[in-house]
């Protein structure tokens, strides 16, 4: 994958990308920390693909990604065990045991996410919310420097989709750098620049565009 140089903590250059069928072509993006970049565009269009590029998971066909510093993916799918509950869910990602868990839930970070109010719940008896919540939980408790967001309000009440702008806010602000796909014209509100993803290319909409226009158009 590579290592960024200068103050960028994502570089994409010429990135080509393959899945079943071409999705990406010669696709360009830079950000550094403090940053949140947005990715629009119509289902297909290679925004999880992109993503996926990114974290290291799929492969691009030419081009190159560099990237600085430890990456955390929250797939839209939520990578979560139906029969384990929160607590056990976020023990698989982390070395830290049950009572260091519970004590960074109860901190000023992961607090928003109320993860503690249902921590011995299993996610089969989780809300689409709840499992949003612990998902996220799951990825920000290994301290990332990029998180990566894949549809992050997607089918959330205004509760969930209030919290979950918070701690990326919050995640922002100390200086993290955050790529995420989305829809909700809401979540684009809160992005440094937003690029929209249409027949392989990424172009970066000028500021001020109307999110709108574009999601509906």
């Amino acid at each position: 994958m590579g290592t960024s140089q200068g103050n960028f903590m994502i570089e994409i250059n010429g990135v080509c990308a393959k899945y079943r069928k071409t999705v990406l072509t010669d696709v360009n993006l830079k950000t550094s920390k403090g940053e949140c970049i947005g990715l629009l565009g119509l289902n297909g269009s290679g925004k999880s693909t992109l993503l996926s590029c990114i974290a290291g998971i799929k492969k691009p066909q030419s081009g190159s990604i560099k990237t600085e510093g430890k990456i955390g993916f929250v797939t839209q799918e939520n990578a979560l065990i139906d029969e384990l509950n929160a607590i056990d869910n976020i023990m698989m990602w982390t070395s830290l045991k049950r009572s260091e868990i519970m004590k960074e839930l109860e901190g000023p970070e992961l607090s928003i996410l109320k993860v503690k109010d249902f921590a011995n719940v299993k996610v089969k008896n989780m809300s689409g919310g709840m499992k949003k919540r612990v998902a996220l939980t799951s990825i920000l408790i290994t301290k990332p420097d990029i998180l990566l967001l894949d549809e992050p309000l997607a089918a959330l009440d205004i509760p969930a989709k209030k919290d979950i702008l918070t701690i990326i806010d919050s995640f922002i602000s100390r200086g993290g750098t955050v790529v995420v796909a989305s829809h909700e014209e809401e979540m684009f509100a809160h992005c440094s620049s937003v690029y929209y993803l249409n027949k392989g290319k990424a172009t970066l909409l000028p500021k001020g565009a109307n999110i709108s226009e574009v999601i509906n158009a």
